[in-house]
């Protein structure tokens, strides 16, 4: 910022901006020092070490140059008073769309690469596998049974031997609409201009971003599905459309990857208690049950027609990877499955790491916002509430669940739920500071 600017803000406003100063300047020396890391322990960062060194200190020098100086800079390429970014309007449709289609460009060039970890390799073997024809799995039961049925599809009209480009292209459109909905619902919750970047801003660049590269995973129109649902109970919270949709939107979500459920059902409760004095609780559980009933039915009867039903679900398909254990052991590992206890320097690094991968800003951030301006934290303002449930329990459960299914500690799993954290965090800095 400028020496007039800074002077000008209070005290509390000043400490909180050094101190995220401060962190952007941490993150970029560790992302800096990454080729001196371990890649076994500091995975998360790790993968900084691939760019050339030119590109990471380039790159590196910018974002802390940005951090310290950007203020003064954006000021001078100010034209005549105007913003630059008055150009590119979050308020116009067009401008949304137009930046939306654009971003499957580069979603395209830089594909990810890997098939050799995770759920990648066995989806891209076992859906075309004569012997196997993976379809119906109730670990994604809509998300796999959608991509293999296109791949078949697309077998029959194109002698298409491999899955790989129908999730390629799936994740580029689930993508894409990614784009389109973050940049709608920053329009829609941003007061003004700054508030409307720093929604979008945050959450477009969140290491989930990753999912939308070509990704072969499970977890692409998930993500998406979770941005859909937070939009929608937010402005069912100011009484603009009724509850039924954000729980439509939710339950569909569910059946494409049921960790949703865990994640953000807590937040579709929490929904209905805040809307008690516009709505009777009763009649809101009422149009939350309905779709949820429909959907639930859909989907067993889904399961059930490729002979995969809820028996699957409570034998070969029950939730918990390959011990059935859900959560990482408080004291004793008990399985080759788990990794290690839940208060373990292990522990406790994975969790780092993940962040690192995922959202390297915005937990930080947020505990700084707590930290230095707890005064200033709306926390009796319903739609903070949402967001703190939201982001609370997507929290909660990659800090608990075992992390047994992929490579790396599940990261592109546990990066869905940067998600809510990202709105959490913009709603809490557009209100403590000016």
């Amino acid at each position: 910022m400028t020496v007039e600017a800074f002077s000008s803000l209070s005290g509390t406003s000043r400490r909180l901006l050094s101190a995220l100063q401060f962190l952007a300047l941490g993150l970029v020396a560790l992302h800096l020092l990454s080729p001196l890391l371990s890649e076994s322990t500091w995975w998360g960062v790790w993968p900084a070490s691939n760019l050339p060194t030119w590109a990471r200190w380039a790159g590196g020098l910018t974002v802390a140059f940005l951090a310290l100086w950007g203020e003064p800079l954006w000021s001078a390429l100010q034209p005549g008073g105007r913003h630059l970014l008055d150009r590119l309007r979050l308020g116009s449709a067009r401008a949304r769309i137009l930046i939306a289609l654009a971003s499957a460009l580069p979603f395209f060039l830089f594909r990810i690469q890997h098939l050799r970890w995770g759920d990648a390799y066995i989806l891209s073997v076992a859906i075309p596998h004569p012997e196997v024809r993976l379809t119906y799995v109730w670990q994604a039961p809509l998300d796999v049974f959608l991509h293999a049925r296109l791949w078949q599809e697309a077998d029959r009209l194109f002698g298409l031997a491999t899955p790989v480009p129908v999730y390629r292209v799936l994740s580029i459109a689930a993508g894409v609409a990614f784009v389109w909905l973050a940049l709608s619902l920053a329009a829609w919750v941003g007061r003004d201009r700054a508030e409307r970047w720093l929604v979008a801003g945050l959450v477009l660049t969140l290491g989930t971003m990753q999912l939308f590269f070509g990704y072969v995973e499970n977890y692409t129109l998930m993500a998406a599905g979770m941005l859909l649902y937070a939009w929608l109970a937010l402005r069912c919270l100011r009484n603009q459309l009724s509850i039924v949709w954000p729980a439509t939107a939710l339950a569909v979500t569910h059946a494409l990857h049921p960790s949703t459920i865990m994640m953000l059902l807590p937040s579709l409760l929490a929904l209905v208690w805040l809307r008690r004095s516009q709505e009777p609780l009763l009649r809101q559980l009422v149009k939350v049950g309905v779709p949820y009933v429909l959907v639930f039915i859909a989907v067993v009867a889904l399961m059930s027609s490729g002979r995969h039903g809820l028996d699957a679900l409570a034998g070969v398909d029950f939730p918990g990877g390959g011990d059935r254990s859900w959560f990482v052991p408080l004291r004793q590992i008990t399985t080759k499955w788990q990794h290690y206890t839940m208060l373990s320097p292990g522990h406790l690094l994975d969790i780092v790491n993940q962040q690192l991968i995922a959202a390297p800003v915005v937990w930080p951030a947020f505990g700084l916002a707590l930290l230095l301006a707890w005064q200033r934290i709306p926390s009796r303002d319903p739609e903070f509430l949402l967001l703190a449930v939201m982001a609370g329990v997507s929290l909660l459960l990659t800090l608990t669940w075992n992390p047994d299914y992929g490579g790396q500690r599940d990261w592109d799993l546990f990066s869905t739920a940067a998600i809510p954290a990202a709105l959490l965090l913009s709603y809490t800095l557009a209100r403590v500071l000016p």
